[in-house]
Formats: C-alpha cells, structure tokens, sequence
C-alpha cells in the first residue's frame, strides 16, 4: 500500500484523536516511516510557508541539516518550527514580525526534520 496514516491529538479541536492518511509519495525525500509524526502548529512565526494551525509530518530520524531546510527544534521548554541557515548556523523564523526569533545551533536541541505540510484540514 502506498498510503501512510499517522494517528494525532488536534488541541484545536478539544484534543479529538484523528488519523491524517496520505500517499508516500508526497514526501520528496528518504525517510523512516516507523519515525514520522504529526505536529499542529502554534503561532505565525513560519507564515506564509507554514500556516497557524497547520499540520505538519516530521521524521525523528532525520537530523541532517540542510541550508533552507525546517527543522522542529526544542528551545528554552518549548517547541519551534524552525528554517535552517547554513552559512550562520543558525535557526529562523520566515514571518519579518517574528525576525527576533533566531536560535544558534548550539543553544537548540534538534528533534526532526520537517517533510510535509497539510493546512485546512
């Protein structure tokens, strides 16, 4: 079968439990399927790339980095979605009222690399 369903907890819906199902072939690159996961989005700081309350497919097995590429990165006791700059090491918000934001590869602790995103779900 070449459909994935990843099972979630919607805290916008009352945390309903809901399955997001999907074909294989939407994620353009190598990936663990046993290590994706879904994760809602909380804020603008990504927009209008990745929207408020976006659902997004990430792989925990996936901690290369790569320059332009969104990370999920954990910050200070909270979670971010986060773009990758290379040359500055560093993670970013794409949102300009969000450019205060930026984190230093040293001072995050990488969780997955972000693969998919799914709005108006």
């Amino acid at each position: 079968m070449n459909n994935i369903t990843l099972e979630y907890t919607d805290v916008f819906d009352d945390n309903k439990v809901k399955n997001l199902t999907f074909s294989k072939h939407l994620i353009n690159e190598n990936f663990n399927e046993e290590s994706l996961f879904v994760t809602l989005v909380d804020g603008k700081s990504m927009q209008p790339i990745i929207n408020h309350k976006a659902v997004i497919i990430s792989d925990l097995s996936n901690k290369s980095l790569e320059n332009d590429g969104i990370y999920l990165v954990y910050y200070k006791n909270k979670m971010w979605v986060k773009r990758y700059n290379l040359r500055n090491n560093e993670f970013f918000s794409i949102n300009p009222n969000f450019s205060h934001l930026i984190y230093k590869e040293k001072e995050i602790h990488l969780i997955a690399k972000v693969l998919l995103t799914f709005t108006n779900l």
